[in-house]
């Protein structure tokens, strides 16, 4: 090459700064095709999470039909006879025999349903008060297949709050990281208690398809690579225990 010729120098310069554009080009173009391929994935995601939401939803539209269709029937059957009036009672040779003894065990039997619907009232507003009204179902329904297996304890208040006395080790975080202490919002803790209601009358679905764990989708507990994912609603993801030679094992915290 003659160094006093510019016009060779220039050419040369041009040929590498267009070799380097192109590799620029290529790698920009390898980028795009890479962030497009994400974004699809994302996409995907996001569609078969609606999805499942939408048959999450369908089924408890359908299982709300049937309850209220038997609601309706059982309203539309004849009445049963009329009590007793006072003067029949009166009339007769003993009318105190004819009173029924008042059951006083009703009394705690009620006192034990309004504390398990406080309890279960209590899970539904501090684990899924944002969220729409499938994912709070599906929440009380975790709490109900917990009570429904033999590995954890048989009521409601005793599910909700198993290890609550130790500072790590709760199965619900809410009952030991202070979450309680802060102010109730009114509305949405009344929505909890009458949707506690509800469910404990019967207004119930299997929503979380025999979920007995879950969290949060913004974190990943060590137990979730161990159980079998069931569903995904709202910002929740559900999991079940795999088999019967899981129920042995110790329950996992959530």
């Amino acid at each position: 090459m003659d160094r006093h010729n510019p016009y060779e120098v220039n050419w040369t310069l041009r040929s590498l700064l267009a070799a380097g554009l192109l590799s620029i080009c290529v790698v920009a173009s390898a980028m795009s095709v890479n962030i497009s391929a994400n974004n699809a994935e994302e996409a995907r995601r996001r569609q078969a999470a609606l999805d499942n939401e939408a048959a999450m939803v369908a089924d408890l539209a359908r299982f709300l039909a049937a309850e209220t269709a038997t609601a309706r029937d059982a309203l539309d059957a004849p009445r049963l006879k009329p009590a007793v009036s006072v003067a029949a009672l009166a009339s007769a040779d003993d009318p105190v025999a004819g009173l029924a003894p008042f059951d006083f065990t009703e009394l705690t039997v009620a006192k034990l349903d309004a504390e398990e619907r406080t309890c279960l009232a209590q899970a539904i507003y501090y684990e899924a008060r944002s969220e729409p009204r499938v994912g709070q179902l599906a929440v009380a329904d975790v709490v109900l297949n917990r009570v429904a297996s033999r590995i954890y304890p048989n009521s409601i208040c005793e599910v909700v709050f198993q290890g609550s006395e130790r500072r790590t080790g709760c199965q619900f975080s809410f009952t030991c990281d202070g979450s309680m202490q802060a102010r109730l919002n009114k509305r949405k803790w009344r929505d909890a208690q009458d949707l506690a209601g509800a469910v404990l009358a019967g207004v119930r679905a299997p929503i979380s398809r025999n979920a007995t764990h879950y969290h949060a989708d913004y974190v990943w507990p060590h137990w979730a690579d161990k159980l079998t994912p069931t569903a995904s609603i709202g910002v929740h993801k559900f999991y079940r225990f795999p088999s019967r030679r899981t129920l042995a094992a110790a329950p996992a915290a959530m």
